[in-house]
């Protein structure tokens, strides 16, 4: 009986399938970006809440709540910031793969790209969304200090 050949995948299918997982990972980072948002806005709702409805809980748990809740939503944002910079990191790394790969191709797309962004001064998107969490925060930092000085 005779053995299988094997055949080694081409730079081009290694290069595809490569793309496709950089792919799943800005999937994941924006769902992740998401859902960091939806719980911000839930805790900023519930802060609101408490400061229209709070006579329901008595004047000690409100007082309470009304630190904890920004404690909450501080570090919230930097476990989202955090995650923001590892999927930066990740991104980073995979498209710097890919480049390397490109080099065994007929056009190196990505490489190419880069070249135009550059060139055109485009903001890197990935600082632009690390804003978000840091403007949470700060809003976050407001009302705790609010909080225990008022």
């Amino acid at each position: 009986m005779a053995e299988p050949v094997k055949s080694e995948p081409s730079v081009y299918e290694l290069y595809k399938l490569y793309q496709e997982t950089t792919e799943k990972v800005s999937d994941r980072r924006s769902k992740a970006n998401t859902w960091m948002l939806s719980v911000n806005s839930a805790l900023v709702a519930l802060y609101t809440l408490l400061e229209k409805g709070g006579g329901v809980i008595g004047a000690l748990w409100q007082n309470l709540w009304f630190i904890a809740l920004p404690l909450a939503g501080l570090i919230i944002c930097f476990a989202w910031y955090a995650l923001l910079v590892s999927y930066r990191k990740l991104n980073h790394a995979k498209f710097t793969v890919l480049m390397e790969l490109e080099k065994n191709l007929p056009y190196p797309v990505y490489t190419r790209e880069e070249q135009f962004l550059q060139e055109n001064r485009r903001w890197n998107l990935s600082n632009i969304e690390s804003w978000i969490p840091w403007a949470f925060g700060l809003l976050y930092l407001f009302l705790a200090v609010a909080a225990v000085v008022l």
